[in-house]
């Protein structure tokens, strides 16, 4: 039984979702999951940093904030799976075509261009929302945090927790606003590698002139073989002319070389 292309990008977004699910959580009750001292300066777990500081109304209006950008992540996470389940079903990718290609053929066919908008401004607008109350939440767990500090755990938990949401939150801030903006389908779960094919221009000019030296060699050994040629069986002056033209065409493309890597040189000076 074979596997469709949608089925099997449906199933990558489906376990990058598991995982993101993960970090969102963790990242988002700072509170509960980042070690802290409960009153008889041990460790407090789970079950103690939920209740014990229950007649704290500080820690009260931390912990609401913990669970509202729970929340608000899911909702973030329906609209975010919502639209990459319809890039999936009417769009597809071609990494021999650009990226900015999808806005001008769909700019004259209402039916995907309105929907993609929508779902571009509608997963902008979710991710900004959660991002300033996430920022809220952030401030107040770090505050509460600091007051329960446990030492290193804390700080190795707490660090952990907060770049991953912050790099989740970057991410779908930067492909919601550059999609919404010019009309694109960036995947939000479907990232690219880059490979490296080119060499640094800093470092060109060396293999450059290695390549000259290359080019020298090649053109000594050309000579030689026009050297060598035996003119024996043709001892006419055509054949020594025909010799001679030989040796000028060899030295006046190699020259021609030359001077176009000079010129490139300078260019790139």
């Amino acid at each position: 039984m074979l596997i469709s292309v949608d089925t099997k990008e449906r199933l990558k977004v489906g376990a990058l979702f598991i995982f993101q699910s993960y970090k969102v959580i963790m990242g988002s009750m700072l509170t509960l999951f980042v070690p802290q001292l409960c009153e008889d300066e041990e460790i407090c777990s789970i079950s103690d940093n939920l209740i014990h500081h229950n007649d704290d109304i500080y820690h009260q209006i931390t912990l609401g904030f913990n669970f509202l950008s729970v929340l608000l992540f899911i909702g973030v996470y329906i609209i975010e799976l919502r639209r990459e389940n319809w890039c999936v079903k009417y769009l597809d990718i071609d990494h021999n075509i650009p990226d900015n290609n999808l806005e001008s053929i769909i700019k004259d066919k209402p039916d995907l261009l309105i929907p993609l908008s929508k779902h571009n401004k509608s997963y902008f607008k979710s991710i900004f929302v959660t991002s300033l109350v996430y920022s809220v939440n952030l401030v107040l767990s770090s505050i509460f945090i600091y007051n329960n500090y446990a030492g290193i755990p804390s700080v190795t938990s707490y660090m952990s927790y907060v770049v991953l949401i912050l790099l989740k939150i970057y991410n779908s801030l930067f492909i919601s606003y550059d999609s919404m903006k010019n009309n694109k389908a960036l995947s939000a779960y479907i990232m690219e590698f880059t490979s490296y094919n080119k060499i640094d221009v800093d470092h060109e000019h060396k293999y450059r002139n290695n390549n000259n030296s290359e080019r020298n060699v090649q053109f000594n050994e050309e000579l030689i073989i026009v050297n060598n040629d035996d003119p024996s069986d043709n001892s006419s002056e055509d054949k020594e002319k025909e010799l001679d033209q030989e040796k000028e065409q060899i030295i006046k493309s190699k020259l021609e070389k030359d001077i176009i890597e000079e010129e490139d040189i300078k260019i790139d000076v």
